[in-house]
C-alpha cells in the first residue's frame, strides 16, 4: 500500500474499522514520511475536495423557487436542502442559497424602509412581493449561467488533473 492510500485511511477513520485504521497508523511510523511527502499528500486531499461529482444542470422548479424567496428561513428548507445535496444537485442547492438571501434581504430592506416615515407596512409587503421578478431576472440572466460556467470549469479542471 502507498503512503498516500495510507493518509487516506488515517484521515477517514468513520470508513474503515478501528484495526485497519491503527494499522495504518502504526505502517505510518514505521515508513517516517517526509514532511514533504506529506504536503504532497494535502495538496492531493485538496484537490480532491473541489471536485464536482453531482448535476451541475438541474434547476429549481418555478414553484420552489418562489417557495425560498417567501419563506427564507433556513430551518424550513433544511430537508429539502439535504435531499438536494444527498442528491448531489449542485445548483439547486446554490439556486435554494440565492433565493433565501435575496429573499431575507427584500424582506429586511423593505421592512426597514417601511418602519420609517418613507413608506407604510402594507406598501413594503407589496414591494417585497414585487421584487421576486428581480431576483427571478438575475437569476436567469447572470447568476445561473455564472454558476455553470464555474462549476463546468472545476470540472474540466478535474478532468485534466486525472488525466495527469
Amino acid at each position: 500500500m502507498s503512503t498516500e492510500e495510507l493518509y487516506l485511511i488515517v484521515n477517514n477513520k468513520i470508513r474503515y474499522t478501528e484495526v485497519i485504521v491503527r494499522v495504518a497508523q502504526q505502517e505510518l511510523r514505521r515508513r517516517n514520511p517526509t514532511k514533504e511527502e506529506i504536503s504532497q499528500f494535502k495538496k492531493g486531499q485538496a484537490r480532491r475536495a473541489k471536485i464536482v461529482d453531482g448535476d451541475i444542470h438541474e434547476d429549481l422548479m418555478s414553484l420552489e423557487k418562489v417557495a425560498f424567496f417567501f419563506i427564507f428561513a433556513p430551518r424550513f428548507h433544511f430537508l429539502v436542502l439535504r435531499d438536494y445535496r444527498k442528491r448531489e444537485y449542485v445548483l439547486k442547492v446554490r439556486q435554494a442559497g440565492y433565493y433565501m438571501v435575496t429573499g431575507g434581504g427584500f424582506f429586511l430592506l423593505f421592512m426597514l424602509l417601511g418602519g420609517s416615515t418613507i413608506f407604510s407596512f402594507k406598501t413594503a409587503l407589496i414591494l417585497w412581493a414585487t421584487s421576486f421578478p428581480v431576483a427571478y431576472a438575475f437569476n436567469y440572466y447572470y447568476f445561473k449561467a455564472r454558476t455553470l460556467r464555474r462549476l463546468a470549469a472545476r470540472m474540466a479542471n478535474q478532468e485534466t488533473d486525472v488525466q495527469n
